[in-house]
């Protein structure tokens, strides 16, 4: 007979955790591989080494901007699951789409790193940015709401989670607005994200 764990209703929150570090772990790692190591034909110099390096800029900051994101949402992500007792079908697939988008980020990034100076490229990153976002508060929500939290959450812990969730939608909007008025600058407001995390 199956227990309320792992029944046809309900899942063990260890499978679907071990799926999550097992494609944020790839996602991680495939965002260096968008950055090539420059190619240089002819004599080779100091400063033609440094003029090549310049051209990868942009990428290699895009790359540092969505690693530090991604290992924040894995780090949100592991401090919620750790309360989560079970979870229905609902909660899973809300998990499963928020992946899709947590997949797209290697994507997103490059292309907004290699195109620094366009709108589109930016938009679309923080599209990515605030369907992540939004996915993740949706998460909790609905776990809070279907009594899937455990009751060692503390009540005040649970609220700092829903209002940083929500503060993170906040900027991710805030983003995308800024994809039409500074492109190659609107990913600076996510140093919202890491001081109101921080400090």
């Amino acid at each position: 007979m199956k227990n309320i764990e792992e029944s046809d209703n309900f899942m063990n929150v260890d499978r679907i955790s071990t799926l999550i570090d097992g494609i944020f772990a790839i996602a991680m790692t495939i965002l260096i591989l968008s950055i090539e190591v420059p190619i240089i034909s002819g004599p080779v110099s100091n400063k033609i080494i440094e003029s090549s390096l310049n051209a990868i800029i942009f990428p290699f900051l895009s790359f540092f901007l969505s690693f530090i994101l991604l290992a924040m949402f894995w780090t949100i992500n592991h401090r919620n699951m750790q309360h989560i007792k079970r979870i229905d079908n609902v909660f899973l697939w809300i998990n499963v789409v928020w992946l899709m988008f947590i997949v797209i980020v290697p994507f997103s990034s490059e292309l907004s790193g290699m195109y620094s100076n366009f709108i589109l490229p930016h938009l679309i990153f923080n599209l990515n940015m605030l369907a992540i976002a939004i996915l993740l508060y949706l998460s909790i929500y609905y776990a809070d709401n279907k009594g899937l939290i455990s009751d060692t959450m503390e009540n005040n812990k649970k609220k700092s989670i829903i209002r940083s969730s929500r503060f993170f939608i906040l900027i991710a909007m805030l983003a995308v607005v800024l994809s039409f008025i500074t492109p190659s600058g609107s990913g600076l407001i996510y140093l919202a994200v890491l001081f109101e995390k921080f400090f």
